[in-house]
């Protein structure tokens, strides 16, 4: 009954620490672009929070240490649906873990509507997520989780070209192509990693008195 609790418990060492960062940005371009306001932007930066709540989940999910925990020798699996070492179960978990991100990323941002744009970066986020995971000696760096990754991401934004064909007004939380929001896709994931290598061992610390979350 408490699990999803205890799931937001473990998630906040690595998210807190990312909205110092993230407000940082907004502050900034507020700042530089004032009287120049974005349609939609409150209702767009909110989303934009949530965004980066699923990416510290997706990472904490995943098991990726901690800088301080780095450790070698991580098992490597490139066998492709190798059923032998991997269970069905462990495929659609992969893909459900992405489906957000592929969701949101066309729904947040006009360039990803295309949806080699969105694929890709579900791509390279999962293939970030595998090569840290060389450096944990409790999780194996595996070609399937990467393709179920991708896979989920795909679904996502399909599920996200059917919102917006059934809900045409649901543009308020996408923001246009103007300079001011160039970086912000890019700043979501790099502050969620920086935020979950370096500075979530710490906040996990002065949240629960532990070590690590």
């Amino acid at each position: 009954m408490f699990y999803p609790f205890n799931q937001l418990v473990r998630v906040l060492p690595g998210f807190l620490p990312l909205l110092p960062l993230m407000a940082a940005y907004h502050l900034i371009v507020a700042s530089k672009y004032k009287g120049k306001k974005e349609k939609n932007a409150a209702a767009h930066i909110a989303a934009v929070y949530v965004f980066c709540f699923t990416l510290v989940f997706i990472l904490n999910a995943t098991g990726i240490p901690a800088i301080q925990h780095f450790t070698s020798g991580a098992d490597i699996k490139f066998a492709l649906l190798d059923s032998s070492r991997t269970s069905l179960r462990h495929y659609t978990l992969n893909a459900l873990l992405f489906i957000p991100v592929g969701l949101l990323l066309p729904m947040l941002w006009k360039r990803f509507e295309k949806w080699p744009a969105t694929l890709l970066c579900g791509f390279l986020f999962s293939l970030s997520i595998e090569i840290i995971q060389l450096f944990s000696d409790s999780r194996i760096t595996d070609v399937d989780d990467l393709l179920m990754n991708t896979v989920g991401t795909l679904i996502g934004f399909i599920i996200a070209v059917i919102i917006k064909k059934l809900l045409p007004k649901i543009e308020v939380f996408s923001v246009d192509n103007a300079i001011c929001w160039k970086w912000e896709s890019r700043l979501c994931f790099c502050f969620a990693w920086i935020s979950m290598l370096f500075f979530r061992h710490f906040a996990a610390k002065l949240l629960f008195g532990a070590a690590r979350p």
